[in-house]
């Protein structure tokens, strides 16, 4: 598909709908009486500037993308916008082709509706799934002439890291840079760890215990997820706890997590073996469990054996590891039967993570 780079074109397309965005973009960005640093002020100014389709903003994680976004979003002079978590969107996308047997451009019309404006936020790409269907999600987009937000943690070549699949995935790399204003917001520091709890969980701790168990608890209850049958140690109406081996050795994927978060408040994890001896796959799985539960604001409480920043000694650490530090770094830090700084806990020594 061929997309023709619009100019200044008639009410309701993506550079009109920028246009009228843009001066009260600027009113938002003054009345939140933020401070931004160097970096976030050059965003800001690119976003400023009407774009012809839309506008990808990445860069590490805690430096206000999702903030900038978020005020562009509430300045879009429209009713007609729709905003989807990344995996939300793909999760219901599968469900639609599955319950109404559409084309896939059908399937992908009726979830946005008549969105004008659509805002993808936390995008990225690691599962083949989700890659299925993303190239043609976006031609949709295009022919439907949506301007399209989005923000991520990678550029848009270091999507779909993964060397097996990365060519397959070369042809939506090619849309998203052709189609969308591509704006770095730099590296600089993590405001997250500035007010841990102020986002993201809604509580939680990771409590590091040497002598932690492993194993399946005695007892427990069977939950069926998605058509799969997963384990719980216990669960009531609002919370459920697991073992590590049952959440992230087990093949489940983002979907599954996605409906443990929408039945549970609260999810607790015990038996977590220390995570430099864990490896690549069960530690790509905990990077998406915590991905989910970050962002449905779910209390996260762990039991393990070793602080969070131990997986970056696994012989094949996790793609996203650098994302999940940083939210784990949200989560209060105990150490069994003493206490224990937030840097210690996290980190095994005496920095705190870096993500950038």
């Amino acid at each position: 598909m061929r997309f023709r780079r619009r100019g200044s074109g008639p009410e309701g397309q993506p550079s009109s709908i920028a246009s009228a965005t843009s001066p009260r973009f600027l009113c938002a960005v003054h009345a939140s009486g933020l401070a931004f640093d160097e970096a976030q002020r050059s965003a800001i100014a690119r976003l400023a500037e009407p774009p012809t389709h839309g506008f990808y903003l990445w860069g590490p994680v805690g430096r206000g993308k999702s903030v900038l976004l978020d005020l562009y979003y509430g300045a879009v002079p429209t009713s007609r916008k729709r905003r989807f978590h990344f995996h939300d969107f793909f999760r219901d996308l599968q469900a639609e082709i599955a319950a109404a047997r559409k084309p896939v451009e059908a399937s992908i019309g009726g979830i946005l509706g008549s969105a004008r404006v659509v805002l993808f936020d936390e995008f990225h790409v690691h599962d083949v799934a989700d890659a299925v269907y993303l190239t043609t999600t976006l031609e949709v987009l295009a022919a439907r002439g949506i301007l399209l937000l989005a923000t991520s943690n990678d550029e848009p070549r270091g999507l779909m890291p993964n060397p097996l699949f990365h060519e397959r995935f070369l042809p939506a790399i090619a849309l998203i840079e052709s189609r969308l204003d591509v704006v770095s917001i730099g590296s600089g520091r993590d405001y997250r760890r500035d007010v841990a709890g102020g986002s993201g969980f809604g509580g939680g701790s990771w409590e590091v215990d040497a002598g932690a168990p492993g194993g399946q608890p005695a007892g427990g209850v069977d939950l069926t997820i998605n058509g799969l049958v997963v384990r719980a140690a216990a669960a009531d109406g609002t919370a459920a706890t697991f073992t590590f081996a049952e959440l992230c050795d087990r093949p489940l994927g983002t979907g599954e997590y996605l409906r443990l978060a929408d039945r549970f408040a609260r999810i607790r994890v015990l038996a977590v073996p220390d995570l430099s001896s864990v490896g690549c796959d069960p530690l790509t799985r905990l990077c998406r469990l915590v991905d989910v539960l970050y962002d449905r604001d779910r209390r996260l409480d762990v039991r393990a054996a070793g602080a969070p920043r131990r997986m970056l000694d696994a012989r094949e650490p996790p793609l996203d590891a650098a994302r999940t530090l940083s939210r784990l770094a949200m989560l209060e830090p105990r150490r069994e039967g003493a206490g224990c700084s937030r840097e210690g806990a996290f980190t095994g020594g005496g920095e705190a993570p870096s993500a950038g």
